[in-house]
């Protein structure tokens, strides 16, 4: 049985098991492939920044990583999405583990109160796993860049060529420097990132531009450069005033791959080569830095004509398309259930009250800010039945119901349930009869599957009958099974 559950990336066996998944559903069937590092993302993740939340989610069989997600989320702005990234190993696909990482991502997203999706993909060639997985939940692709490579070390005669073709720097000087960016230049280099973030092609993505400061630039270039060494050019007017700048990643631990990042010129200064003069100056600074790395990549906009002619002229060659897709949901609340049943396969039900009439469904309810589903689940059985909850039930079922009525100031409700085995007990929470009555629950009561089938009121799920006696037959999923209303 798959379970899904956040893991602790201090744990570094666990750590290595989940980031070896999770890079081999990466790089499957890619050629370019390019995948953050294991001591990269490892640091990320065990040193969070004041500015986004990381989190490694594994999907687990029998104490083994099947499949891997990266689910992360901004703490200052964009606060209404969160970014996904789900692998599978090849040998491990069609078997419900991504829908199962992503039943986790909604369920989470909805507890904190998000509602857009974003996600990267690769894609070399079409059909593509991956492509027709997104497009079965429903992500639309907002926007394409090529992702190009060129051969390293870089071309001799190639560079001299473009040399010769770019002429003399006329009317602006070049400043190059490699790690974090040097006092003098942090505003102007701030500034040009500020404009590089209006500047670059989004197509329909979601996307709050936030300006950087100083203090920011500092805080990400500190992160940064215990993984990466930058390599960046700035361009000045000959009165100083910043122009434009290019930035190219060496990855510290990564043997292979360089990653030429933004190259901008501010639009009042193009149509001088800038563009050309800023690539040349950093290609001397690779060449000079540069221990191992046999690819450098680069990402362009399909849109960005102008830059792909410069690429072009570098050598740069497409190696596949870069992806960018969004998914909008509704306001669900999220909620945990358990199916509780005793040793004679009976199941506890409580009954709620409504102006409708009544209405029999499991024990459970909210998740909490903070808690995960399982926490929650456990936190409302103590209070609704007074039963404790098994560290890891087995979840059972995962539904979304988008309606009105179903929670105040939501569009729906997300109710994960699990399956909780007892023996047989007397009921009685820590909440009072009041406190439950405030929430419209008015009793309980054990029922044998006879019973629910031969049942003419209404239950919650409506097929809760059908899905106990199937339950009861073959045992539990070996993935949770997505139940409509």
């Amino acid at each position: 049985m798959i379970s899904v559950r956040e893991i602790d990336p201090a744990d570094l066996a666990l750590f290595d098991e989940w980031y070896d998944a999770l890079r081999a559903g990466a790089v499957a069937g890619r050629t370019a492939a390019l995948v953050v590092g294991r001591e990269a993302l490892g640091y990320s993740l065990r040193n969070p920044g004041p500015l986004k939340q990381r989190l490694a989610v594994g999907a687990f069989e029998d104490d083994r990583v099947l499949g891997a997600m990266l689910f992360e989320y901004r703490l200052t702005d964009n606060l209404d999405t969160v970014e996904v990234e789900i692998d599978v190993p090849p040998q491990h696909r069609r078997r419900g583990i991504g829908t199962a990482l992503w039943q986790w991502a909604v369920t989470r997203a909805a507890q904190l109160g998000r509602t857009i999706f974003q996600a990267e993909l690769g894609v070399p060639s079409e059909p593509w796993p991956g492509a027709e997985f997104a497009a079965r939940l429903g992500f639309t692709v907002e926007h394409i860049e090529e992702q190009l490579v060129v051969p390293l070390p870089y071309d001799a005669l190639r560079l001299d060529e473009l040399v010769l073709e770019a002429g003399p720097l006329v009317g602006y000087q070049l400043t190059s420097w490699a790690g974090v960016c040097p006092p003098e230049h942090q505003q102007a280099y701030a500034d040009l990132h500020t404009a590089m973030d209006h500047d670059v092609p989004t197509g329909g993505m979601t996307r709050e531009v936030v300006p950087w400061t100083v203090e920011k630039l500092q805080a990400s270039e500190q992160r940064i450069d215990r993984n990466y060494l930058a390599l960046v050019t700035m361009a000045h007017t000959l009165s100083g005033q910043p122009a434009g700048y290019t930035l190219l990643y060496l990855p510290r631990a990564d043997a292979e791959h360089a990653q030429q990042d933004d190259t901008l010129v501010l639009r009042e200064h193009r149509g001088h080569k800038l563009g050309t003069h800023l690539k040349l100056a950093n290609l001397a600074q690779l060449d000079k830095h540069r221990t191992t790395q046999r690819f450098l990549h680069t990402w362009t906009a399909l849109s960005n004509a102008p830059m792909r002619k410069v690429n072009a002229r570098f050598g740069f060659r497409p190696v596949e398309e870069h992806r960018e897709l969004e998914l909008t949901y509704p306001r669900l609340r999220p909620a945990a259930r358990g199916v509780v049943l005793d040793h004679d396969d009976r199941i506890l039900l409580v009954r709620f009250e409504f102006d409708s009439g009544p209405l029999w469904a499991t024990p459970g309810g909210g998740i909490e800010d903070g808690e995960s589903a399982v926490e929650g689940l456990r936190r409302e059985l103590v209070e609704e039945i007074g039963l404790d909850c098994p560290a890891d039930p087995p979840q059972l079922w995962h539904q979304e119901v988008v309606a009105e009525g179903h929670a105040p100031g939501f569009d729906g409700v997300i109710n994960d349930y699990f399956l909780v085995r007892t023996e047989s007990f007397t009921v009685g929470g820590t909440l009072s009869e009041a406190e439950l009555q405030a929430e419209n629950l008015y009793g309980h009561r054990w029922w044998t599957l006879d019973e629910l089938r031969s049942h003419e009121g209404r239950f919650a799920p409506r097929d809760l009958p059908e899905l106990v006696r199937v339950l009861l037959q073959t045992g539990p999923p070996t993935t949770p099974t997505r139940l409509g209303l």
